[in-house]
């Protein structure tokens, strides 16, 4: 009894295990970009927002509709990705051109 009551309890631990926070992120990406400027952006398993780190200062950022790629954007910064490609417009010691994850 005492051993079918151990599994019963571990199982219950392991679903736990896989419940993802609502803000849970991949892990940071970092884009190197023209002029050697660089940013890292971290995007939400749900896909719905971004954060992203530039010039010293983080932003969350909203996914947005876009044409062709993935747009998050919130007062004024912009982030637009195709590939491995970047632009990140708005930012801290921006704009940020021609950036590309390594």
């Amino acid at each position: 009894m005492r051993a079918a009551l151990v599994l019963v309890g571990l199982l219950a631990l392991g679903g736990c295990a896989s419940v993802m926070p609502e803000d849970a992120t991949d892990a940071p990406m970092t884009y190197a970009c023209a002029g050697g400027k660089r940013f890292t952006a971290a995007y939400a398993l749900k896909g719905d927002k971004a954060r992203v780190t530039a010039g010293g200062t983080s932003y969350s950022l909203p996914h947005v509709r876009s044409g062709s790629g993935a747009r998050y954007a919130r007062a004024g910064v912009e982030l637009f990705t195709k590939g491995d490609g970047a632009l990140l417009n708005g930012a801290a010691g921006g704009p940020y051109r021609d950036c590309r994850t390594g």
